[in-house]
């Protein structure tokens, strides 16, 4: 056979094989396509992997919307609380190697956390406030599933304002203050519920991150990356990038009540926006800090999905992951009904919604992205956009879901 016949007989084969693949996610692509168009986001990526390989892969609209720059695959993404499992994990190899355990009390590491108290009432105005004693102390189980009563002054409108007036900001409005400064202040505040007996999200991953400072003797960034990054190949993931990669961060916009989508100016509401590149870079916030990539983030979910390990590096043994996966809280639950496990939350009804697995493990963050991992159909997703708040978020992730899952099952 001529050899220019062969070359274009392998790649008809190549395209066709290709456009098989894609079929099953021709209604996932036109609707990430209209959630752009109709301006519910700016610019998004999403990616698909099944058994090990990427079923699919797109970015759709703009990095910069104003500037007219095109979304690619490898631009930086404020991830926010999808920073906690990376954490989390961090926190995890050193239960391994017997320097921490999960019911070790948090005072142990941080003395200024012993005997907790909890609010019970907070006057705003005279800045003052009525609390009893915890029923215990908080655990380091505790600060991995939300249940140590640490609240965060994002989503907790009364905790929130005695934070702010007593000094404990979050990232974006942290300044110069470090990890360590900022956990020694959170431990002087009242907690929000008694250790143990709810599900009450806030920032309890900031104190775990403090607390793998202590242990391992190094910041937190440095453990992370030297443990996690560099291992996974994760070469764009960072609590502060580098300067010289700036102009590769996607730009945040708000999706304000009118459903216009408005870019968001530096100092919008005291917000840093450039915290990833800019300012004292050193609160290295295990809550929400980092940033990555679509490719970046694919090769955490995918080493977990693997039980531990992503080609040929062993990040965790087969066990801890597996207990990274069960329920941790007992008989408390979210207000979904759902379980949560070490950094993850676990899909434990029933019938769940948008034909996910039972036993799914998820989280997302606050500037509209979102990740799961299957190990039912042994495949994870991710959805990465940059809007903050934005109003069509439960649209956008239930649409995803449902055509994700939709094409994974045919």
């Amino acid at each position: 056979m001529n050899i220019k016949i062969l070359l274009l007989f392998v790649a008809l084969c190549a395209n066709l094989q290709s456009r098989a693949q894609e079929k099953p996610y021709v209604q996932l692509d036109s609707f990430l396509l209209a959630a752009t168009t109709q301006q519910w986001v700016a610019g998004t990526s999403a990616i698909v992997v099944k058994d090990g390989k990427t079923v699919f892969e797109k970015t759709y609209g703009f990095r910069d919307r104003e500037a007219k720059a095109a979304l690619k695959v490898d631009d930086i993404f404020r991830i926010a609380s999808m920073t906690k499992p990376i954490v989390t994990v961090a926190a995890m190899l050193l239960i391994e190697k017997g320097k921490l355990s999960l019911d070790d009390e948090l005072w142990k590491y941080i003395p200024a956390f012993k005997d907790p108290k909890v609010l019970k009432s907070y006057d705003a105005q005279s800045n003052t406030w009525v609390a009893t004693a915890a029923k215990s102390q908080i655990t380091i189980r505790q600060l991995m599933t939300h249940t140590s009563g640490i609240g965060t002054g994002q989503d907790d409108k009364i905790l929130g304002a005695l934070y702010m007036k007593n000094g404990f900001k979050a990232l974006m409005f942290a300044d110069s203050t470090d990890l360590a400064t900022a956990t020694e202040k959170l431990a002087t505040l009242p907690l929000a519920s008694h250790p143990g007996e709810k599900f009450h999200y806030g920032n309890s991953i900031d104190v775990l991150g403090r607390v793998v400072e202590i242990i391992s003797g190094q910041n937190l960034d440095q453990f992370v990356s030297k443990n996690i990054l560099i291992p996974l190949k994760m070469k764009d993931t960072y609590f502060f990038m580098p300067e010289e990669k700036k102009d590769r961060l996607v730009v945040l916009y708000a999706e304000m009540q009118s459903a216009k989508l408005t870019r968001i100016p530096q100092g919008f509401q005291g917000y840093n926006i450039n915290y990833p590149f800019s300012g004292p870079k050193k609160y290295f916030s295990g809550s929400g800090g980092m940033s990555s990539t679509l490719p970046d983030y694919s090769n955490f979910l995918q080493m977990l999905l693997n039980g531990g390990t992503l080609a040929g590096k062993r990040i965790l043994k087969p066990a801890t992951v597996a207990l990274m996966n069960k329920n941790q809280i007992g008989e408390v639950s979210l207000a979904n009904s759902n379980k949560f496990g070490l950094g993850f939350e676990i899909e434990s009804r029933q019938n769940p919604p948008r034909k996910a697995s039972v036993g799914k493990l998820s989280w997302g963050g606050a500037f509209n992205t979102t990740f799961w991992i299957d190990p039912k159909r042994k495949s994870i997703a991710i959805l990465l956009s940059q809007v903050y708040p934005a109003m069509h978020q439960r649209d956008l992730y239930t649409g995803f879901e449902k055509f994700v899952n939709e094409a994974l099952d045919q």
